[in-house]
């Protein structure tokens, strides 16, 4: 959590402006810091309402709270200045605020009116965003909404955020994503008060920002495709304008990625001498990682750098710019004569320091345009200079690592981030990416941004936490892309199903204290939250239910669920046919027989009805890899080298024969490697060894070890030796089983 939490309350509670509070019964996402009820009526907001301001630098969030109400309550209210609040409006204040963070904000109902404070702008944005979710629901509707009652609950809430960088990376090079939604996503931003859009624009399979002095960058590098199958489309200097101005008074800044030295094939497509050999390419049309990449020897292509950095400058007011910097590979330079010239120009010893080099050149031009850089932890291997950001998302050290060093960090671990994965590995589930572990709901919330072992002056570097929807899944899924003849933005439906409820639960991660985050209060708050959703018209996904399923001494199960949303229900079906609204609800306790198959959806009360749960027990589930003889939990396994974990197999091995062990993952943030096992007898007699390496978690592969027993004795112990550990980290948790193979 950002410092300045730490005194804020302190500092609050002796100016005067907030005193302590007890927590209250209000549904609001990312949980506030603090929130109280107070005794008096609630507060209505209706025709008569008028929305007011103390100064000019508190206009636009009054004007934006109007904007948001005009179309669910239908109501013009009135927007205008006044010096005080006064009864029957709601007044915005830009009060002094010494030492406390730009976002923060007060908000209290009370005596028929509304007052927010802050002492800037943003925070009473961030005020209008937590006053929307005091209304009801409709308050999100995209058309009028009749017969509600527009009114929100006496309350005092304060309330800042524990990040600066609360971020969401959406990828517009993949697949092109037109204006108008990249706009409605900020909208989706900033009602979770999210406050940076990095804009992926560049990458191997699309260009998508205008530069003016390099036309064919859009005109060539923007296309992929031939006839029908062409697609693609790019983003104008006004187009990108507007959406800049769009987000800025929704409190959200638009941090472009232009890549170097690599995913920059569409670059190369449309000037081939950027390249070492200048030779002539096509563009792609599917995902790979091109081994194309910028001759940063020549001059020329840091005379075109140049131009599209200013040009880049002068379109984003952002502090940042990210400048990629992943999976360069080097094949290029090695063999290129400007670029190993230049390594030897430059006093490097190779073509990973030219990266740094080439990063750190970058870094000065941008300078020139009061901008600094920030890239992916891979530049952080390069040697950058000390001032260079660093957003890390394949290794948590990085994330250590970087703040320790003085870099300015942003944690995108792909754990907990990379939304472009499936959240499970349940049928049906919708095309994701399969590389690395499904991202559950609870990944994206149950984790801290900032690692242990910092000093509190290193933990100033942690700058927060960005998600990332990468779009490589169009190329490859064609059931995802859209259809424009038929008039559909299947595309569209496909992010924000990505995107919710997982940003929710990232929202709460950047803003919320660790100390008073708690997932199965934030479920709570999600089952009124996802109505939202369904006011806004996005497309999220519905959870499965949450499911109690029990085994009973006599092997009965007893049943229970409850539905994640408000208003749903859970239907049930016993025979392992599939559920659906028509199946029975689940009301209350069920018995079923112990052989029942017990299969359960969550149906909200607009019929929208969630993928399959399925119940399976350990003993079920496990059944063909034989009988449990231990299981590995996180903290217990070697942290990235092998550790010897030993597993009780007495009496499972109890005769002589083909013994067969098998290692299941069952969840944590790494899978588990294992280099081989030894079966011993009463801890001193190896029985054998199958010495070979294989892994489980995300995907399973040579997981399976084999030992022939032929020293079985009456009474004797027999234990498995493992050497076990995880591939990134000790976070990892499994399942060990035995079998013996029928001769």
């Amino acid at each position: 959590m950002n410092l300045r939490s730490t005194t804020m309350m302190g500092l609050l509670c002796a100016a005067g402006v907030l005193a302590p509070l007890q927590a209250a019964d209000v549904s609001v996402i990312p949980q506030p810091v603090q929130v109280a009820e107070l005794s008096g009526a609630p507060f209505a907001v209706t025709a008569e309402t008028k929305l007011t301001f103390s100064a000019e630098g508190a206009r636009e969030a009054a004007e934006l709270l109007a904007e948001s109400l005009r179309t669910p309550t239908g109501l013009e209210l009135v927007v205008g200045q006044a010096d005080a609040a006064a009864a029957g409006a709601v007044h915005f204040e830009l009060v002094k605020m010494d030492g406390l963070d730009p976002e923060a904000y007060q908000l209290v109902v009370e005596n028929g009116g509304v007052v927010i404070k802050a002492g800037a702008a943003a925070g009473l944005i961030n005020g209008v965003q937590t006053f929307r979710q005091l209304l009801p629901n409709e308050v999100f509707a995209q058309a009028k909404a009749d017969g509600v009652e527009w009114s929100v609950p006496a309350v005092k809430i304060f309330d800042e955020p524990g990040y600066e960088w609360r971020g969401m990376m959406l990828d517009v090079s993949r697949y092109f994503l037109t204006k108008e939604y990249v706009m409605r996503y900020i909208d989706m931003m900033a009602a979770h008060k999210m406050n940076v859009l990095h804009w992926h624009l560049i990458d191997d399979c699309g260009w998508r920002l205008e530069i003016k002095k390099y036309p064919k960058l859009t005109e060539i590098g923007a296309w992929r495709g031939e006839g029908d199958q062409r697609h693609g489309g790019f983003y104008t200097h006004e187009d990108v304008r507007e959406v800049v101005e769009y987000a800025r008074k929704r409190n959200v800044t638009v941090v472009p990625e232009i890549e170097m030295p690599a995913h920059t094939l569409s670059a190369l497509v449309a000037y081939p001498e950027l390249g070492c050999f200048g030779k002539q390419f096509t563009m792609p049309t599917k995902h790979s990682i091109s081994p194309e990449i910028y001759c940063v020897g020549k001059e020329t292509t840091w005379k075109f750098l140049e131009d599209v950095m200013a040009e880049v400058a002068e379109l984003f007011p952002a502090e940042y710019v990210h400048i990629g910097g992943d999976e360069a590979k080097y094949d290029r330079w090695n063999q290129c004569p400007d670029c190993q010239g230049r390594v030897k120009e430059e006093g490097l010893k190779n073509s990973h320091e030219l990266q740094g080099w080439a990063t750190d050149r970058l870094g000065e031009i941008l300078k020139k345009h009061n901008k600094r850089i920030i890239g992916w932890a891979e530049v952080l291997d390069c040697g950058v200079a000390s001032d260079t950001g660093i957003m890390a998302w394949n290794n948590p050290n990085h994330v250590k690592n970087g703040a320790a060093n003085g870099h300015p960090v942003v944690s995108s671990l792909v754990r907990h981030t990379y939304f472009d994965t499936p959240e499970s590995k349940l049928p049906g589930e919708k095309p994701g990416a399969r590389w690395t572990p499904p991202v559950s709901l609870s990944d994206a919330y149950n984790w801290n941004p900032t690692p242990a072992g910092l000093t509190k002056e290193q933990e100033k570097n942690i700058l927060g936490v960005n998600g990332c929807i990468w779009t490589d899944m169009f190329l490859h899924a064609p059931q995802l892309t859209d259809r424009p003849d038929e008039g559909t933005t299947r595309s569209e439906a496909y992010v924000d199903y990505l995107s919710l409820p997982r940003m929710s639960a990232l929202a709460e991660v950047g803003w919320t204290p660790t100390d008073k985050r708690d997932y199965q209060d934030f479920l709570e708050r999600m089952s009124s939250h996802y109505l939202r959703y369904q006011q806004a018209g996005y497309n999220f996904r519905l959870p499965v239910p949450s499911m109690q399923v029990r085994r009973m001494p006599d092997g009965a199960l007893e049943v229970a669920g409850s539905s994640p949303i408000d208003g749903g229900a859970v239907h049930y079906t016993l025979d392992g046919s599939q559920p659906d609204a028509n199946s029975p609800t689940l009301d209350g306790k069920v018995s079923a027989p112990k052989d029942a198959q017990v299969k359960a959806v969550t149906v909200a009360a607009d019929g929208m009805t969630s993928l399959v749960y399925t119940f399976t027990d350990q003993v079920s589930k496990f059944a063909k890899y034989g009988t449990q003889i231990g299981e590995w939990k996180s903290g217990q396994v070697g942290d990235r080298k092998p550790k010897e974990v030993i597993f009780d197999a007495t009496g499972l091995i109890d005769r002589n024969g083909t013994y067969v062990v098998t290692f299941l993952y069952t969840g944590g943030r790494q899978r588990l490697d294992i280099d081989g096992i030894e079966i011993v007898r009463n801890d001193v007699d190896s029985m054998g060894k199958d010495i070979h390496h294989g892994f489980t978690g995300g995907q399973a592969k040579n997981n399976e070890y084999t030992v022939k027993v032929d020293g079985y004795e009456t009474g004797a112990s027999f234990k498995v030796k493992a050497l076990i550990y995880g591939d990134e980290g000790s976070d990892s948790n499994g399942v060990v089983l035995i079998r013996r193979k029928e001769d």
